[in-house]
């Protein structure tokens, strides 16, 4: 007769947690390297500082100009825009040459986009959007707004 049953040890949950954060690497990885790189030219306006007095809609993007996974999320805005049949008015902000923006507005990571109505903030948007969600999310907000 056979008594003896599989028990789970330890060591299997190790196991299965190595396992899963290494497909969840590479798997990332694969769908980071497929997407394009943002062009070199833009028509992303930099700036300085945060001043927009009117009650238009504005997008501030932040960003770090060495970062691989800013430059994907660029590449997504500048399509946005090239393919948008209203104007967006969006902004970027460069964190490594310029700073003090980032932190008076307690921005918690790039990428990020803050979305204005004046000089209220209304949304952020953080991290590597994909086009189609970032499209829905711009026009929704001009709809809400």
């Amino acid at each position: 007769m056979l008594n003896r049953f599989f028990k789970l040890a330890p060591w299997h949950f190790v196991i299965a947690i190595v396992i899963f954060y290494t497909l969840t690497v590479v798997v990332a990885d694969v769908k980071l390297k497929q997407m394009p790189l943002a062009p070199v030219y833009t028509h992303l306006i930099e700036l300085e500082e945060i001043e927009l007095n009117n009650e238009e809609l504005y997008f501030v993007f932040f960003y770090d100009s060495s970062s691989e996974l800013c430059e994907k999320m660029r590449f997504n805005i500048e399509k946005l825009i090239e393919s948008s049949h209203e104007p967006v008015c969006f902004y970027a902000i460069d964190v490594s040459k310029n700073s003090g923006p980032f932190y008076k507005h307690n921005v918690s990571g790039i990428p990020n986009i803050l979305v204005f109505k004046g000089n209220k903030e209304i949304k952020r948007i953080m991290g590597v959007v994909p086009y189609k969600n970032l499209t829905s999310i711009v026009q929704r907000m001009r709809k809400y707004s």
